[in-house]
């Protein structure tokens, strides 16, 4: 009889180990070539860069602080992870967002001892995403290790020392999900559209070239002097261009008559004809629907308002506000494997008190509205809610409101003031 502990079903009919995504029905996102495309679009395309600048500079900017344990705890974990070599925490962090447009980030955890003996982090090394070839999974799907290929050489990294990052882990895919991978067909769309708009207004500017020559040369009995003449042709026609194919040198060479006389018919000859295409189809407009889907694909479309003539405040501040709160989401990913892998791991090889482990906290993307947050103070101060003095309420507005640190020792004539009806009662 099968013990009811045990675990009988798979994750999914897709083995990571076999290499990246291969399950994915776009052959052209499959494995590593995969992710080359992703880079591509990365790096390519304007409002894809800008979307990911956007994101990598709302999320680094964030401030971070760590909760709980003891303020040795919390001190040794700041010192560990805000002097690491290489690497600033803020580049750290950018280098962690290479999950959105990859699906998933990876660091190597390299360890160093200090002078009092502790273990702390010399550096979270990261690793290229196209430089990993595959998963080592095992049947149940728990992820043990990555294959790396790297300068003509196989690397295996064992899943312990590393920090995996994903967009998301459905069906436990190590690879998680890239951002652009919804807008990649648009993406395909629009660059195809392109292509043929320049095609277009070349040919526009141009004229399509035309080259007479005598039949004999496109025989299948032609010399092969005159299948090298014609594929010269072939390439001038091709090539030509205004201030890049400045020339053009042809025979000069004229058919004869019946009675052997040159007649006006040059052998060969060449033109430019202009398009007599009447249709006027507004490339424009379908490129910038292309880059809208791209846009919502990833919940940032607010970025084209104003490319167009719709459109409002409220409906771009409601957008913008989503995607604030996506990359909240994504900040609460990074926490969570910091939390989850990085700590427990230190606090494991030093032997600290796992009870005082503290955890890392990360702040808001989204700025707080403050009239809207004086209105709800006012409101709930109005209700007969006693919320001044309140030091842990006050440190939180001043941080919201970017100001300074209230003076502990500072007078107080509020709290003197209740404090005195208090004693009076």
């Amino acid at each position: 009889m099968v013990g009811k502990f045990n675990e009988l079903g798979v994750a999914s009919d897709y083995d990571p180990s076999y290499g990246l995504r291969q399950d994915e029905f776009i052959v052209q996102l499959r494995g590593t070539q995969g992710i080359k495309k992703y880079r591509e679009m990365r790096e390519n395309d304007p409002i894809i860069g800008a979307i990911l600048v956007a994101m990598d500079m709302m999320i680094r900017n964030v401030t971070w602080r760590t909760e709980g344990g003891s303020e040795q705890a919390r001190e040794f974990v700041e010192d560990m992870l805000y002097n690491m070599e290489g690497a600033t925490w803020e580049e750290f962090i950018s280098d962690v967002l290479s999950f959105l447009p990859y699906g998933f980030s990876l660091f190597e955890i390299v360890m160093k001892r200090k002078a009092d003996g502790t273990i702390t982090l010399k550096k979270l090394a990261p690793r290229a995403q196209w430089t990993v070839e595959k998963f080592n999974v095992d049947p149940k799907g728990n992820i043990l290790g990555v294959w790396q290929i790297a300068a003509q050489r196989n690397v295996y990294l064992p899943y312990q020392k590393l920090l995996h990052f994903r967009t998301t882990a459905i069906n436990n895919e190590p690879s998680g999900r890239s951002v652009l991978r919804s807008a990649f067909t648009a993406w395909r769309a629009q660059n195809e559209i392109k292509y043929f708009e320049g095609v277009g207004i070349e040919r526009e500017l141009n004229g399509l070239p035309i080259v007479s020559v005598p039949s004999e040369y496109l025989s299948s009995n032609a010399t092969d002097s005159q299948k090298a003449f014609i594929n010269q042709l072939k390439r001038i026609a091709r090539d030509v261009k205004r201030n890049e194919q400045g020339y053009i040198i042809l025979p000069s060479d004229r058919y004869t008559d019946e009675d052997g006389k040159l007649s006006n018919a040059k052998m060969v000859e060449f033109d430019l004809i202009a398009s007599k295409g009447t249709r006027d189809i507004d490339t424009g407009k379908v490129i910038l629907r292309y880059q809208q889907e791209i846009a919502r694909s990833v919940m940032a479309d607010f970025i084209m308002l104003g490319a167009s003539d719709r459109g409002s405040f409220a409906l771009s501040k409601s957008k913008a506000d989503l995607f604030l709160k996506a990359l909240e989401g994504y900040l609460g990913v990074i926490a969570g494997v910091l939390n989850r892998r990085l700590l427990p791991r230190m606090w494991a090889v030093n032997g600290f008190d796992e009870a005082d482990m503290p955890k890392m906290v990360p702040g808001r993307v989204a700025p707080t509205d403050l009239e809207e947050l004086g209105q709800f103070i006012q409101r709930i101060t109005l209700s007969g809610a006693d919320l001044f003095p309140d030091e842990g309420l006050e440190k939180h507005l001043r941080d919201v409101a970017g100001l300074p640190e209230g003076d502990p020792n500072r007078p107080r004539p509020n709290a003197e003031a209740l404090s005195g009806e208090v004693t009076e009662e």
